[in-house]
C-alpha cells in the first residue's frame, strides 16, 4: 500500500474497516420478545456488535438498531418496527457488503490516481485476478 501511495493513516482506516465487516459477520441475532422482533443473540455477539461500532468510530446503541429496527419516515410521523431474525440478519448482511462495496470503490480510486490514471479518460486498463469465484455452486 506504501508503493501505490496510500498513507499509514488511511491503511490504518483500511484495516479497521476490514476488521468492522468481519466482526460484523459475527453477530448473531436471537427471537425478540414481541412479535417479529430481535435482539443480539448473546454476549459473544454484543462483543462483535461493541467490537465493530468501536472500529466503525461509532454509538453501539445506535448500530445495534440500526441492524434490528427499521425507520419509516412519512410526512405525517416516523414509524420504527422491529425486524425478526432473518430481517435482521439480511440487514446485517446488508451493511456489510455496502460498507465493503465503498471500501473497494475507494482503493480502486486511490489506486487509479496513484498510477497517473486520468478520471476524465474513457479508456482504461485495468488488472483483476479473483480466481475460484467462478467455481461456487451459489456465488453472492
Amino acid at each position: 500500500m506504501d508503493v501505490v501511495g496510500i498513507s499509514e493513516e488511511e491503511q490504518e482506516g483500511i484495516f479497521r474497516v476490514v476488521a468492522a465487516i468481519l466482526h460484523l459477520g459475527n453477530i448473531d441475532f436471537a427471537k425478540g420478545e414481541e412479535v417479529d422482533s430481535s435482539v443480539i443473540k448473546d454476549e459473544k455477539s454484543r462483543f462483535h456488535l461493541n467490537t465493530t461500532a468501536e472500529l466503525l468510530r461509532c454509538d453501539a446503541k445506535s448500530l445495534e438498531d440500526a441492524l434490528i429496527k427499521r425507520v419509516m419516515v412519512t410526512p405525517e410521523e416516523v414509524i420504527t418496527r422491529t425486524l425478526d431474525r432473518g430481517s435482521a440478519a439480511g440487514s446485517r448482511d446488508a451493511l456489510a457488503k455496502t460498507i465493503y462495496s465503498r471500501l473497494f470503490d475507494w482503493l480502486v480510486d486511490k489506486i487509479n490516481s496513484s498510477i497517473g490514471q486520468n478520471p476524465n479518460s474513457k479508456s482504461l486498463i485495468g488488472v483483476l485476478d479473483i480466481y475460484g469465484f467462478e467455481s461456487f455452486k451459489f456465488n453472492r
